[in-house]
């Protein structure tokens, strides 16, 4: 079941749900709640090749949006992470999902990587992945309005736990480990 705005503030009040750091009410929409940009993005570097197996460490540059503008071209493809930290208990599961109006620009903001599940032992900042299919070219700036968590109560809490969980405790963007 899928939560409202009633039950995620009242879900926010008992402490079911932890937002970080400074969780501001008004970003509760009518099924789910805004979210923000991270100050720090990593650009890939171009002309690597991806071994899905483990291969060498990739290379980005990170730029700090704090410090210096940033604009995503069209087809451009960077991480980027989440303002706010997230937790919740082990029967609500934590959905990203983009925002209607900034899909209309031609911005994604994850490709495949929306769960956020209750498995994480403190508050956890997920990671986005961001790319601009679009024609514009789109300034991303620190707490950008880029995206939506959606909360679902499930039927059973998650009991399995996940050995080597290398973003357990992710309080910024992370590139991609696949060495676990």
């Amino acid at each position: 079941m899928f939560l409202s705005h009633k039950t995620i503030e009242e879900y926010i009040d008992q402490g079911k749900i932890i937002i970080n750091p400074d969780f501001d009410k008004k970003n509760i929409r009518p099924v789910g709640v805004r979210i923000h940009l991270a100050k720090d993005i990593l650009i890939p570097e171009p002309n690597q090749t991806v071994d899905l197996s483990g291969g060498p460490d990739l290379k980005y540059k990170e730029v700090d949006l704090t410090k210096e503008e940033f604009y995503l071209e069209p087809e451009a493809f960077i991480l980027g992470a989440t303002y706010e930290a997230i937790q919740t208990p082990k029967n609500i599961l934590a959905i990203l999902d983009g925002r209607s109006t900034v899909a209309r620009i031609g911005l994604t903001t994850h490709i495949t990587a929306s769960i956020i599940d209750g498995t994480f032992e403190g508050p956890h900042v997920p990671v986005l992945e961001i790319k601009n299919v679009g024609n514009f070219r789109i300034r991303l700036k620190y707490k950008d309005p880029i995206a939506m968590m959606i909360f679902a109560e499930l039927k059973d809490p998650v009991t399995q736990k996940l050995k080597d969980r290398y973003s357990q405790k992710q309080s910024k963007v992370t590139p991609p480990n696949f060495k676990i």
